[in-house]
């Protein structure tokens, strides 16, 4: 394209967009993961949450047309989509509201319907059916006093 030349987008695209040069999809390994479409967009590494994010569905630095790694062409960034140039944009990430406490998540390894889990001592071989058991364990006979 000479320098002369008019860029014409088939796309309603903001006109600083249209003066950079991007890179396609496939080079910026950028992939959209269907499963994160409904996820909240301020946490994660989603292009939401990028410095180069023009919304609703564009990128300062990427192409909107073209394959993604997986050999996807959607014609959008999309927010729930992730690149290998991802910067975090201070204004847009919120820091995640989940708050899971040591006891809760020490309760999801035991009761999770059909799942079992044993825990084994590396000192003595014994198995304990949770990781509770086994630190007390631990402490009680292995720890030097």
């Amino acid at each position: 394209m000479s320098k002369d030349s008019q860029f014409n987008s088939t796309q309603n695209l903001p006109q600083d967009a249209t003066k950079l040069i991007k890179l396609p999809k496939v080079a910026a390994r950028y992939i959209e993961i269907e499963e994160f479409a409904g996820s909240n967009m301020h946490t994660g590494y989603f292009c939401y949450n990028c410095t180069y994010f023009m919304k609703p569905h564009h990128c300062y630095i990427v192409t909107d047309e073209g394959l993604d790694i997986k050999g996807s062409s959607s014609g959008v960034i999309a927010p729930h989509g992730i690149c290998s140039l991802w910067m975090p944009n201070k204004k847009e990430i919120r820091p995640s509201t989940t708050n899971v406490s040591q006891t809760e998540s020490e309760k999801s390894d035991q009761s999770n319907i059909n799942v079992s889990a044993t825990f084994s001592c590396d000192t003595c071989g014994m198995k304990f059916q949770g990781r509770e058991e086994l630190k007390q364990h631990t402490i009680q006979n292995h720890t030097a006093k």
